[in-house]
């Protein structure tokens, strides 16, 4: 089974927030530990219901106190038979409620002296535990004793953590994490964004093109060295592999001359044509190899062509070799320049391999149609037996010939491909109106000013 690549980016996202979320729940988990402990030790009364009798207490028109019990206090009167409490205040007056024992009476007075207590035995068996708080309430200061009321439980822990304060700060950090983690592994990671569209620049015609250390971070850098350590030898390959097929075809130029001079001093006859058309295609194919060395090691040199007059002089100077082949060729464009940026001799070159394709693969009398669009289009067809779909694309590669035809070598078509793609054009191949064979280029036209 084939498995996909994982995403850099969103394993370290999916990493980081699962780290954060551990954290905030270990953070959580602590924080619940001091009310654990206290759940765990024998005084454990909940200190709410403090809370509840200091808000139930009011002052009588006497002075004294009155209970007024609020609704939280009254369903714990309800729920716990053996609840009690004891109120003073610091002018002597008392509040009592339920079965309060004997030896939290005998001094009540010093209740204002305690702050907090936890009684642990206050000498009653059924409710030997007890608490004292203090309570700044709207009638003034209150100390509460009770016992036999509620206690702590996790339904109070899940209360504690419930409150809104606590769930804002939790969902605030919750919500950074999210935002701020991506943004910033975006931003770490946009150096391999840099480099792989440098990457996409590197083809067979531009090998000397190199990967960027630049905002590529530090864990990447001994990749991006290896790939471009990588580059340097495919470099330095396709260098000494052109120049020893450039050297190859310099040394076949003058045999193959030699030869043809030699030819021409034989007799009339089949063998000598047969011979003559032999000895041609080498030299036409040596001449190809010149012209993909050439151009594969000229600089580009770009500047506004126009194609109808570039196509047009390129059609004139092959008219008579047409006409005395029996052929026709025909030239179409509009009155209006069409311009591009370009290398004009390369262009001419690559319409040129394209008539001479349709002369030598059309059959006998061709009607060859040269025609040049408004859009930029270079559209060369003929009347010919055409082109299979199945090798329309293997037409372009080098030394592919689809016929045992005694011209051409099989480099013309692969030379237009690469005069196109250095154009940042396109080529494709469809069948002609006429049946035949239809080649069409299409080049960027030139942006008015």
């Amino acid at each position: 089974m084939k498995r996909h690549p994982l995403s850099l980016r969103r394993v370290l996202t999916k990493g980081l927030i699962s780290i954060q979320i551990a954290v905030l729940v270990g953070f959580t988990c602590l924080a619940a530990v001091p009310l654990l402990l206290a759940m765990g030790v024998q005084q454990n009364l909940d200190e709410s219901a403090v809370d509840d009798i200091a808000r139930s207490i009011e002052r009588g028109t006497d002075g004294g106190f009155e209970l007024a019990p609020t609704g939280d206090l009254e369903k714990t009167i309800g729920k716990y038979p053996a609840f009690w409490f004891l109120v003073v205040d610091g002018e002597g007056n008392m509040l009592t409620n339920g079965d309060v024992p004997p030896p939290a009476m005998q001094h009540p007075e010093t209740l204002v002296h305690v702050a907090s207590a936890n009684i642990n035995d206050i000498g009653d068996p059924n409710s030997p535990y007890a608490i004292v708080r203090s309570r700044n309430t709207d009638i003034g200061r209150l100390w509460v004793m009770t016992g036999g009321g509620p206690t702590l439980s996790f339904g109070i822990v899940g209360k504690a953590f419930g409150n809104p304060a606590f769930l804002g700060l939790i969902f605030l950090l919750s919500a950074t994490t999210v935002l701020t983690i991506p943004s910033l592994i975006r931003s770490s990671l946009r150096g391999t964004e840099k480099i792989a569209q440098d990457a996409a620049l590197i083809d067979i015609g531009q090998s000397d093109v190199r990967l960027s250390y630049e905002e590529v971070p530090l864990e990447l850098v001994p990749l991006v060295r290896a790939f471009n350590d990588v580059l340097d030898r495919l470099h330095g390959g396709i260098a000494r592999q052109q120049r020893f097929l450039a050297d190859a075809a310099h040394e076949l130029r003058t045999p193959i001359a030699i030869l043809q001079t030699r030819l021409e001093s034989l007799p009339d006859g089949p063998e000598k044509r047969q011979l003559q058309r032999d000895s041609a295609r080498l030299a036409g194919m040596a001449n190809e190899l010149l012209d993909l060395h050439r151009m594969a090691q000229s600089p580009d040199s770009f500047e506004t062509v126009d194609l109808v007059d570039m196509a047009a002089q390129v059609t004139a100077d092959l008219a008579p070799l047409a006409i005395d082949a029996g052929d026709d060729i025909e030239f179409v464009a509009p009155e209006a320049p069409v311009t591009v940026r370009g290398d004009a001799s390369a262009l001419s070159r690559a319409v040129a391999n394209l008539v001479h394709n349709a002369m030598s693969h059309g059959g006998p009398k061709v009607a060859i149609r040269v025609e040049v669009t408004a859009d930029g289009r270079i559209c060369v067809s003929d009347n010919g037996p055409g082109i299979e779909p199945q090798h329309r694309e293997e037409i372009f590669w080098p030394f592919r010939r689809l016929s045992q035809s005694p011209t051409g070598a099989g480099l013309g078509l692969s030379l237009v491909g690469d005069i196109v793609k250095r154009h940042g054009g396109r080529i494709s191949v469809a069948s002609a109106p006429e049946g035949g064979a239809l080649f069409e280029v299409t080049l960027p036209l030139l942006k008015a000013a």
